[in-house]
């Protein structure tokens, strides 16, 4: 599959295209320095709104797209180009493009991108990368793969090294403190370019998490910029089956509010923001309901309701003009 991958990227220009979020740039990031060594050049970019690569989003001289961690439209088989494919959300249209990785089973995208690219590597930047979207898209440090846990604790064994939580009995792993830092971009900006950048401008991890880097810096600089937004406060209202806030806020905070808020139910954070309502759903540990089946089916019920995700989190987003149709229906699943 390597070899597949090198032989289409080879003297061309090449596109990456990846979500805004952790498990989204630092995949876009393992794809860059992957194809880095043959392409005739490299383009990034990074979005979420909506959770789709487009036609406008191709840049004009692109030969290949590699669209990781994100939807890829079939109407880019419309552009005279090679698109490959690699992510682990749910898509019926996966097999359509000219090389396909997808397995919704994957944790994280990372995950899928090291076992099918990155088997047997020591590289501890690459390890450092798999881990940052792991642990981005809520992987549980009791369930990392035996072989990239081992790899890990060998290269890179300070970022392994357990610390005692302040808010629960357990702990967490060194690593999972920097995760926060890479969302702030999604969160600020509303894509996730500076985070990104940052990840393809260095080859080792210590200049982002010693903050030796400008843009790690910068980066610092969005999280107190954040830090107010997140403790705003909400009124909670509830359905039989879930919670729902409602905010306004011009910052990509509703996942946040949504994590911050949660007890027994699932919960919905609403964001009322500009034309259009952004939304976040997150489900806690013990509860027997997929998140990204349930948005997925409002999908064909309101006109351009886009909505999906992973089992325990998923994302939405719909027109402010049929949010009451939203909340109705809402009340009735």
């Amino acid at each position: 599959m390597k070899e597949k991958l090198i032989g289409m990227v080879k003297g061309k220009h090449v596109q990456i295209c990846g979500h805004w979020d952790t498990d989204g740039v630092a995949s876009a990031a393992l794809m860059y320095h992957l194809v880095k060594p043959f392409a005739l050049n490299i383009e990034t970019m990074t979005k979420g709104k909506p959770f789709l690569i487009e036609k406008e989003d191709i840049l004009e001289d692109t030969e290949v797209v590699i669209c990781t961690d994100i939807a890829a439209s079939t109407e880019l088989l419309d552009l005279p180009i090679k698109i490959i494919y690699i992510d682990h959300h749910p898509n019926e249209d996966a097999d359509k493009f000219h090389l396909t990785i997808h397995d919704p089973s994957k944790q994280s995208n990372t995950l899928l991108i090291y076992e099918n690219f990155l088997q047997g590597t020591k590289d501890p930047y690459l390890i450092f990368l798999t881990l940052m979207g792991y642990f981005g898209d809520g992987g549980n440090r009791e369930d990392i793969p035996p072989e990239l846990h081992i790899t890990a604790n060998e290269v890179i064994p300070e970022m392994m090294e357990k610390r005692n939580s302040y808010f629960t009995d357990g702990y967490y792993l060194e690593i999972e403190k920097y995760v926060s830092a890479l969302n702030t971009g999604k969160r600020l900006h509303w894509c996730g370019d500076i985070p990104l950048e940052l990840l393809k401008c260095i080859d080792c991890y210590k200049p982002f998490v010693n903050n030796l880097h400008p843009l790690a810096l910068e980066l610092q600089g969005y999280k107190q910029i954040l830090k107010d937004r997140y403790n705003q406060e909400v009124k909670i209202e509830s359905t039989s089956r879930i919670d729902y806030i409602i905010i306004e806020d011009e910052y990509n905070v509703q996942g946040v509010i949504a994590a911050r808020h949660i007890k027994d139910k699932p919960i919905m954070v609403m964001n009322l923001y500009q034309e259009e309502i952004i939304g976040s759903l997150r489900v806690p540990e013990d509860s027997d309901f997929d998140a990204g089946e349930f948005l997925s089916s409002f999908n064909d019920k309101i006109e351009g309701f886009i909505g999906g995700g992973h089992e325990k989190a998923g994302g939405f987003t719909l027109y402010r003009d049929t949010l009451h149709k939203f909340i109705e229906l809402l009340k009735q699943a």
